[in-house]
């Protein structure tokens, strides 16, 4: 009868064993498409059979045991952080090229051609009105391609600004959200649950794209979050947000929840492609722009000052701007008149000397040893370096974390064919037991039946 009796326990303690490893495999199967979850698996763990010993054997439930790799974790982390950065800086990049034409058909470098030619047929009728009137003509459209340049490019820095305030908008809720996390797996004693361990991870991998971290997972379950591999921004149950302050020169940094400047702790993610989108790119190519704004004002208005117009003056500016650091935004046809535009020099009035100077400026080195579409071109070729280096980056980035990305589903993802066969087996081993529970109950209602 004992014998009886323990093995009659022991085969009903396997079914529960069984019964919990058909839920894991349930929470498998329900969360295979939650972002975030990672496979677990309960292995039944084979007890020691000497029944000289009393030990019964039969099956203890074993440790449940998750898949997450964190290896495969961090990797994923960190080329998204890589990504994130590269895909940015690749869309801003690419949202500015269209005002640098490079045909030469359209935009700057065609105003800048059509006002030097205009220069050409000036000197051939210098005093003719419809010559003159087109010079000022072009003078005037040229003056509003370099303030539409500027104003695009004013107007892509406020993009990046708007931009900023939702990638630290979005990285303070999503620290937020750990926070919380963190709160429950206290509040759980240490223990995070299937869903809190998913949303956990899943938030990790949604916060690498917008900044790189260091993700330090604690003995009582949490995790620290350090951005910048330095700056705390989730400790505990507690946050730490992150906000993005712009000086009175435009130059954007990143402060931490005590106002300390973190900017330089910024690696990866798109919170740093902004930043030096910002302060790198914009001020690099607008300063450049500026620089030619400048030039060409400063070179007409300069041989135009040692002219004379058609009633004798001294030869009248074409152009004016505030000053060198806002020239191409500031700068403005004059609204001379015809006669005040000054074709001739000073020792041959009437004459097209000065108009013939006027058109070798467009060939001559005037800025930086080369000549305005030089100068010109140079600024558009590295735009269009630069956009076309980030889109390569992007995609190098993107393959290398589609690549990570497989690499960890490969770990720890789950497979509902994998989670099928395993159903069956253990269905199969917990029909066979149950089987024998059956039998062995029979028995022992025998066996009490011959003893009364």
């Amino acid at each position: 009868m004992p014998g009886l009796f323990s093995a009659l326990t022991t085969s009903a303690n396997t079914l529960d064993v069984y019964e919990q490893v058909f839920q894991s495999i349930s929470d498998n199967i329900e969360n295979a498409n939650t972002p975030g979850y990672a496979k677990q698996q309960l292995s039944p763990v084979p007890m020691p059979f000497d029944p000289a010993a009393g030990l019964s054997g039969g099956v203890a439930p074993g440790q449940l045991e998750s898949s997450r790799n964190q290896y495969a974790e961090s990797t994923v982390e960190s080329d998204n952080s890589a990504w994130g950065y590269s895909n940015e800086l690749s869309s801003q990049l690419s949202s500015i090229q269209p005002l640098f034409d490079v045909t030469g058909d359209s935009g700057l470098p065609n105003a800048l051609n059509q006002f030097f030619q205009s220069f050409s047929a000036l000197s051939v009728t210098p005093n003719d009105t419809v010559a003159r009137s087109t010079v000022l003509n072009y003078a005037e459209q040229l003056a509003q391609q370099f303030n539409g340049m500027a104003t695009g490019l004013t107007n892509a820095s406020t993009a990046v600004n708007s931009a900023l305030e939702n990638d630290t908008g979005a990285i303070n809720t999503l620290t937020s959200q750990l926070a919380a996390l963190n709160q429950q797996i206290q509040n759980n004693g240490g223990q995070a649950n299937t869903a809190t361990d998913a949303a956990m991870y899943n938030d990790l991998e949604s916060l690498s794209q917008y900044t790189d971290f260091t993700a330090l997972h604690q003995s009582d379950g949490t995790v620290t979050v350090l951005m910048g591999n330095q700056t705390p921004v989730v400790m505990g149950n507690q946050s730490y947000a992150i906000s993005a302050q712009t000086d009175d020169t435009g130059t954007v940094s990143i402060e931490d929840s005590n106002g300390n400047d973190v900017t330089s702790e910024l690696t990866g993610g798109s919170l740093k492609a902004l930043v030096d989108m910002n302060n790198t790119n914009l001020p690099e190519y607008l300063g450049q722009l500026n620089q030619l704004a400048a030039g060409v004002a400063d070179s007409v208005n300069g041989v135009l000052a040692a002219g004379v117009d058609e009633n004798g003056d001294p030869g009248a500016p074409l152009f004016s701007y505030d000053s060198s650091d806002d020239a191409a935004f500031s700068i403005q046809f004059t609204g001379m008149t015809t006669d005040q535009l000054a074709a001739a020099t000073a020792d041959a009035p009437g004459g097209n000397g000065n108009a013939i100077a006027l058109n070798q400026l467009g060939t001559s080195s005037e800025i930086d040893g080369m000549t305005f579409m030089q100068f010109y071109g140079q600024l558009a070729d590295q735009v269009g370096t630069d956009v076309q280096t980030s889109q390569n980056n992007a995609t190098t980035q993107q393959d290398l974390l589609t690549q990570a990305r497989s690499a960890r589903s490969n770990i720890s993802s789950v497979s509902l064919d994998e989670e099928a066969a395993e159903l069956i087996e253990y269905q199969n081993a917990y029909q066979a037991t149950a089987q024998l529970v059956t039998t062995l109950d029979s028995l022992t209602q025998t066996t009490i039946q011959m003893l009364q």
